[in-house]
């Protein structure tokens, strides 16, 4: 059989759409039961949300991933992945207010507590009891996340254990426990940090957090669990990371390449999927741009639902109902990220020597709120929400020798805008987060020698990430566990036959690095033995 070209044909067990760590993680985990695996990535190279892109020549940085968030045991261990060593950055987050002093967010609960200090006495004592709370409740959502989602229609005896052994899990956590998980993660996270905290500063940083990424404000209900899902897999006390490598996200998809190759995977880039093939009411193959079609037993997709089910699948092959769903699919990009070129770094006031963590701008939450406000109607934030980090510290590579990275996170910046077009505010945009950033760190404008802005529809054009949300979809509480991608198709298969989601669309979502794709791998062997 010819492989490659217009009207070619070729056979294989699997064709996994996506080159990012979920469709990756499926193809290993598939490979390694004998099937014969082809990932089919639409980019010149791997990467998904981890991707790198040189932006300036001899700069280079990863815009939609500022660490790796927390990649599970399962995934480690099913790869054959060792853990390289990671980048400890400490302070991992500073927090500037405008008066010349930084909160710094430090590797122990005992440093940051002595670090709040300054700002409140009371808010220093409460601090260790507050990082057991967020330790108990992301622990139980760490439980969660490591197991396909519970069924709430449960027919057979395995789903009505699943179920139960999920209660078991909450159950087992002690009355007291229990009662303080069901009342913490549908707070809204000014009510959470409200009840703990007094300094302004240090609430509207944990609430900047909290609503990274999601069309929300800290005083919308639901938000305290976005910022607990952030915090899953994290070390105890440790707040704004989870997971660096000292070569970046790159070596952990090099890493993944290497273990998919070994296992007999194919990987093609510059291949993009143009369309699904159905026969005989099942998904049995993709046709890719160049004409050429690929017959599989199954078809596992990382992209977003909606691209899959609505675009590259002709929806006529699905209920109506379920259509209407996974157009009901929220995604709602509010981010935009600046890439910028430096001569250096300019000195951060209240701290010394090389800066490995991110500077937050956030100094309360009346502040974050104010600005996700402006999202809602439809405008960009004039005073912003603002995170920069300066990856080039840890890594070197991504700068010329003496020179800097920074990647600027601007919030609330809707992928619609109300009465103007992203070509007529990109520039107004940066130019708001670089004053924000000028006027805590001075100096900081002078440095820049070039700035690419990547609003959230250029997230979409060149990321692939529907309105340019890199989630695949916001991590509310309605859109989470047995409701992702959308009620009644959460555990991986989809309404059509031979086809399966894999991507962050799906449960536990974005921030759970490969854990989906595991899954989902799972699924489509179970799928395999039924038939």
């Amino acid at each position: 059989m010819t492989a490659t070209g217009a009207g070619a044909t070729r056979q294989v067990d699997t064709v996994v759409i996506g080159g990012g760590s979920n469709g990756l993680v499926a193809a290993i985990a598939l490979a390694r039961t004998g099937s014969k695996v082809v990932v089919v990535e639409s980019g010149a190279a791997i990467g998904g949300a981890l991707a790198e892109i040189e932006f300036s020549p001899g700069y280079r940085a990863a815009p939609l991933a500022a660490d790796l968030g927390w990649i599970p045991p399962d995934v480690w261990r099913g790869m054959g992945l060792g853990v390289r060593a990671e980048v400890v950055a400490d302070p991992t987050v500073i927090a500037l207010g405008g008066d010349g002093r930084a909160l710094k967010f430090r590797r122990t609960v005992a440093d940051t507590a002595a670090e709040i200090r300054q700002f409140s006495s009371r808010d220093a004592e409460q601090w260790p009891a507050f990082t057991r709370l967020i330790g108990m409740v992301t622990g139980f959502l760490g439980q969660l996340y490591g197991a396909p989602p519970p069924r709430i229609d449960a027919s057979s005896l395995g789903e009505f254990l699943a179920l139960l052994k999920m209660g078991r899990k909450l159950r087992g956590l002690g009355k007291r426990e229990m009662v303080e998980v069901l009342r913490t993660v549908p707070l809204s996270a000014a009510e959470l940090f409200d009840d703990w905290f007094e300094s302004d500063l240090l609430k509207g940083t944990l609430a900047a957090l909290a609503v990274a990424d999601v069309s929300q404000g800290p005083m919308s209900g639901g938000t305290a669990f976005t910022f607990l899902h952030r915090h899953v897999g994290g070390a105890p006390g440790v707040f704004g990371e989870r997971l660096r490598l000292k070569e970046g996200g790159s070596s952990f998809m090099a890493a993944l390449a290497e273990r998919a190759r070994a296992a007999g995977v194919e990987i093609r880039c510059n291949a993009e999927v143009r369309s699904l093939v159905v026969r005989d009411d099942r998904v049995t193959g993709v046709v890719l741009a160049d004409g050429s079609e690929m017959v599989a037993k199954d078809v596992v997709s990382s992209l977003d639902a909606h691209r899959t089910l609505l675009e590259l699948l002709d929806p006529v092959h699905l209920d109506p109902e379920f259509i209407h769903a996974v157009k009901q699919i929220r995604y709602r990009g509010v981010t935009t990220k600046l890439l910028l070129a430096m001569d250096s770094i300019p000195p951060v006031p209240g701290t010394s020597g090389p800066i490995e963590g991110a500077v937050v701008i956030a100094p309360s939450i009346q502040y974050v709120e104010k600005a996700a406000d402006a999202g809602k109607y439809g405008r960009y934030a004039e005073a912003p929400v603002v995170e920069v980090r300066w990856p080039s510290v840890a890594e070197p590579r991504l700068a010329p020798a003496g020179k800097h990275v920074a990647v600027v996170s601007v919030q609330s910046t809707p992928y619609r805008l109300r009465d103007r077009t992203w070509a007529e505010c990109r520039d107004e945009v940066a130019k708001v987060a670089l004053t924000a950033i000028e006027r805590v760190v001075p100096g900081f404008g002078e440095r820049i020698r070039h700035q690419t802005v990547l609003t959230p529809v250029d997230i979409e054009q060149r990321f692939g990430r529907r309105e340019g949300a890199v989630s695949q979809g916001e991590m509310m509480l309605d859109q989470i566990l047995f409701m992702r991608p959308v009620a009644g198709y959460s555990r991986y298969a989809t309404p059509m036959p031979g086809l399966y989601l894999c991507g962050a669309c799906t449960h536990p979502g974005g921030g759970v690095t490969g854990m989906s794709g595991w899954l989902a791998a799972q699924a489509v062997l179970a799928g395999r033995a039924g038939r």
